[in-house]
């Protein structure tokens, strides 16, 4: 054990990289929390995007959706990046845009079988994930990943504290940077943003604990606009690495592309996000 003073300053959250509005850093967990519908995969989706265009190590574990709902997503929001909105896109632009992140790895992933020690492994072993090193994991979501008891797999119901701490062990182990999308209690779906807590985070108490960042996103309006897309923000409830921040965002529902409030002037501009 080394002394205060002894060694300098040291540095746990150095960042490296900043994908889809959000900054990450090697080792940490970060829960991103919302209602259902509200756009946490498309969210995700957008990260992984970047991350692999940027010849990041990322990969997107998802309980949720299937392999071609995923990859029907990603040229969706390929074409958001190239025809804005709702305006058409050249085929060869989506091509190109998906061709620059096609070292992303989608899994679908079956809540019943694959662990949070599995999708490790087949990161490492198969998609040549750095054992220790920059790299991001998303995981859709938290609720759904499966924990082996004594007994067998865990119920839904109880599994969701011994899978936070699961997926942060593995963030750890690989200086990883870990995204998890994580549910809210039903209860909790017609409050106001402004007064939800932790405890509004489904599953037990372990949650929230052992997160180092929480992210709750919602949506901004009851209305959606005219054209269907919809205003979002997101705000931290919890940051162990500095003070709390709030995001204004859009919803291009069409294209499953959540925008930053600097890029909402594209929303009628073709080819400009590319």
């Amino acid at each position: 054990m080394s002394r205060i003073g002894s060694t300098g300053i040291p540095n746990p959250y150095r960042f490296f990289g900043t994908f889809a509005g959000i900054s990450f850093w090697g080792g940490g967990l970060t829960l991103l929390c919302a209602a259902p519908g509200i756009g946490k995969t498309s969210w995700m989706l957008r990260m992984l995007l970047e991350a692999a265009g940027q010849r990041v190590p990322a990969a997107l574990g998802c309980y949720e959706h299937t392999e071609d709902e995923l990859k029907y997503r990603l040229s969706k929001q390929a074409q958001a990046k190239t025809g804005n909105a709702h305006g058409s896109a050249r085929v060869v632009d989506v091509e190109d845009v998906l061709a620059k992140s096609a070292e992303g790895v989608l899994l679908a992933l079956n809540d019943k079988a694959d662990t949070i020690r599995s999708l490790e492994e087949a990161l490492i072993k198969l998609y040549g994930f750095p054992e220790m090193g920059d790299a991001l994991v998303l995981v859709d979501y938290l609720n759904r990943v499966p924990v082996v008891g004594l007994t067998g797999v865990q119920p839904i119901e109880t599994r969701s504290g011994d899978a936070a701490v699961e997926i942060r062990e593995m963030a750890k182990r690989h200086n990883w940077a870990v995204l998890a999308a994580a549910a809210l209690k039903t209860s909790s779906f017609s409050k106001d943003p402004e007064t939800f807590d932790l405890e509004d985070l489904l599953g037990d108490e372990r949650v929230p604990y052992t997160a180092d960042r929480v992210y709750l996103m919602s949506r901004d309006t009851a209305i959606a606009k005219e054209c269907g897309c919809v205003d979002l923000k997101a705000h931290t409830m919890k940051d162990r690495t500095g003070p709390t921040r709030r995001l204004k965002m859009q919803f291009w529902g069409e294209r499953f592309y959540p925008v930053l409030e600097s890029e909402k002037q594209l929303h009628d501009v073709a080819g400009v996000m590319a």
